[in-house]
């Protein structure tokens, strides 16, 4: 007999459009809706509302139930993320570095000309060639109407300009800081066009090999502007001029229709939620695009939504599922979920009752649920594990709401498991039911989903089990860090980054071994095998092969190459412009997984740049079942064998924070770090694993 323990919303809910948190629009300004927290204070006579009162604090004054729940959610944290402080340095600091720019390019930060880093080849500008603070604009959108922030100065012109290098956490004033909050949704008009003549976001890309310009959204080409790279066009008289302010007591502008229909609009998102690199993607060429998908939780809700229209059903927004009830609230009572591993749905005293996706009007939900709980120092212990609920039954606890989310996403149970002769075959079938976009979203290659599966047999004795981590801070073990080069010291003869974020890596314990199976009984794709099942997508390098070429195309090691999964390749020839791969393997045995966002090849080879492509496939799309076929070694009469499975969650592999902690170490003891390391060991303590759903089974 096999049965399955946890949640069966996917019965109950439709499928909706959201794992991840995607930015969605603010609370239209009309009442009703949710329940405040406590009424408002009567506004009275005020003076309109200028430029410098639209931060948080003064939008409380009025607004104190949505000012407290963007205060628990990770938008109030974009530009405050300890990781994204660090990757953003990193990229900055390192990549286009060399004797004449030693340090650092800035390519995704502004160019002055006169300051800016060139390639040596072409003598063409790499400074803010990737696309001028492309991460700023999405993170920290009010740098783009205050411009602050100085250009980057990293050539060799007899020093100066450390300030302009310094970190964003050090350059972005107050507002900045306060990520993605009040006063940029609320003055938010509509999407950018090319058509406009004004602000574009990072519309596009310049190649500082050729100089060639390449445009970073497709979706232009259809009327649908401004997807993806700050999108967003933003607008003071949605908000603050003097429009609308006759009716008393209002103290800043009603949205103009407009503007209010792009806040509910998923297209609002997606300005930001698809996030285009620079660089052309070896495998996304072929669909004519010259750029790579870092995330593309946008992207998936269309292609869902289309679908869902074709079969004629309505598709929830992003707003209709993190800006609503959804998944469901914590009502007064026990006995709900129970407790999955130590991480609880809902609070003491309180049960999970469903909620569909819900309409983002009148009195949206602002904690912008997603999969993440905020690393930033600011966010404190208390807020992540708080155990109140709001008057509309929503935990206040970004823990809580995480969890309802996760385990209202995926579906999880052990089919009949069979023997044969010696081989005991486990089936694990997944299924994608409450998400409106693929699972992992967002930064999907950093995402953690993976299956802890134990055989034991009668004596209780383990027959065979991986996906085991004992502490949150324990790598997975499919694979082995022998070593991670953190030293920006490692340079070549011009001064180049050699094996920077490069890993030494090996196989582990749980290495996968998995082969196409057929695809029987309603699922998508199924695998047989054995070893860890994750979820996780990843990035990818264009390398030739220094081994020996087997008959299947595949790069086997030479004696002594069989150390580290990287000894028997070498770096190919990748072009940024074209997307080529120039390697003596073909296809996709021509390109060999990096676990770093940027990066090197391994430990001591390979320059720093990052992904030559990306895997955005191994996440699980939307009503999509997928089956692992686990076979295992047991022999015949020992039985009964007892099977336990879990599904597992965590949002960031440790590994990613011990590089980046040893890192910023590094940074800080040069004197790079002014306010201190930006990601410290620390982090790994904030680290949480949380079990999703749990199966059981008998094999006789």
């Amino acid at each position: 007999m096999s049965g399955a323990r946890g949640p069966s919303w996917g019965a109950i809910i439709p499928a909706a459009g959201g794992l991840l948190v995607v930015a969605a629009a603010l609370a239209a300004l009309a009442a009703g809706g949710r329940p405040e927290a406590k009424p408002g204070p009567a506004v009275g006579a005020r003076a309109a509302l200028g430029p410098a009162q639209t931060d948080a604090a003064t939008c409380s004054s009025c607004h104190p139930r949505q000012a407290s729940e963007w205060q628990r959610s990770v938008m109030a944290y974009a530009a405050k993320s300890p990781l994204f402080g660090s990757l953003e340095s990193l990229i900055e600091e390192q990549f286009g570095r060399d004797a004449s720019c030693p340090q650092g390019a800035g390519v995704l930060r502004r160019a002055d000309p006169s300051r800016a880093c060139r390639d040596a080849g072409t003598g063409l500008v790499v400074t803010g060639a990737g696309g001028e603070h492309w991460c700023v604009n999405c993170h920290s959108p009010a740098e783009v109407s205050e411009r602050a922030m100085p250009a980057w100065q990293g050539a060799a012109f007899g020093g100066g300009g450390a300030e302009s290098r310094r970190p964003l956490r050090d350059l972005l004033g107050p507002r900045g800081l306060e990520g993605i909050s009040c006063g940029f949704c609320h003055q938010a008009h509509g999407p950018v066009s090319p058509r406009g003549g004004a602000y574009q976001g990072n519309a596009s890309w310049t190649s500082p090999f050729t100089g060639a310009t390449y445009a970073f959204r497709p979706e232009d080409a259809s009327g649908r502007f401004g997807i993806g790279n700050s999108g967003v066009l933003t607008r003071p008289d949605e908000f603050l001029s003097g429009r609308g302010l006759a009716d008393p007591p209002f103290v800043h502008a009603r949205p103009s229709a407009e503007g209010r229909d792009y806040l509910r609009d998923s297209n609002f998102c997606g300005g930001c939620h698809d996030v285009r690199l620079f660089g052309t993607d070896v495998l996304g060429v072929a669909k004519g695009e010259h750029f790579k998908r870092l995330r593309n939780a946008y992207s998936e809700w269309a292609d869902w939504a289309q679908g869902e229209a074709r079969a004629g059903r309505k598709a929830a927004s992003c707003q209709g599922c993190h800006m609503s009830t959804f998944p469901a609230v914590c009502e007064p009572g026990e006995g709900g979920e129970g407790d999955f591993g130590g991480s609880p749905s809902c609070p003491p005293g309180t049960h999970a009752s469903p909620r569909a996706p819900g309409d983002p009007r009148g009195g949206a939900v602002h904690y912008f649920t997603g999969v993440d709980v905020p690393f930033a120092a600011e966010f404190s212990e208390a807020m992540a594990s708080e155990t109140g609920v709001d008057p509309a039954g929503l935990p206040t606890g970004a823990r809580y709401r995480r969890n309802l989310l996760l385990r209202s996403a995926l579906a999880f149970k052990l089919e009949r498991a069979e023997r044969q002769g010696g081989l005991v075959r486990v089936p694990v079938v997944i299924e994608n039911v409450g998400a409106g976009h693929r699972v992992p979203a967002g930064f999907s290659q950093e995402r953690e989903i993976w299956v802890h599966l134990t055989v034991k047999d009668r004596r209780g004795r383990v027959v065979y089990e991986a996906g085991r981590i004992d502490r949150p801070d324990e790598d997975l073990h499919d694979k082995e860090f022998l070593r991670v080069n953190t030293d920006p010291s490692s340079l070549d003869a011009k001064g180049r980054p050699v094996g920077l974020f490069g890993a030494d890596v090996r196989d582990g314990r749980d290495a996968p071994a998995w082969q196409r199976a057929a695809a029987t009984g309603g699922v998508s794709a199924a695998f047989r095998g054995r070893g860890l099942v994750n979820f996780q997508n990843g990035f990818l390098r264009c390398v030739r092969c220094a081994g020996t070429i087997g008959p299947g195309g595949e790069c086997l090691p030479l004696p002594g190459q069989e150390g580290t999964r990287s000894a028997r390749f070498d770096d190919g020839d990748y072009d940024a412009d074209t997307g080529a791969c120039r390697s003596n393997l073909s296809g996709e045995q021509a390109l060999f997984e990096t676990y770093f966002p940027v990066g090197a090849l391994d430990a001591a080879r390979g320059g720093f740049r990052g992904p030559d492509a990306i895997v955005d496939t191994r996440s699980l799309a939307p009503k999509a079942p997928v089956r692992y076929t686990y076979e295992v070694g047991a022999p015949a009469g020992e039985g009964p064998l007892r099977v336990s499975a879990r599904l597992l969650f965590r949002a960031f592999p440790p590994y990613l924070i011990r590089a980046f902690a040893a890192y910023e170490r590094e940074q800080a003891r040069r004197g790079l770090r002014p306010s201190g390391p930006l990601v410290t060991d620390a982090l790994l303590s904030r680290l949480d694993v949380v079990e999703l759903a749990r199966a059981e089974a008998e094999v006789p």
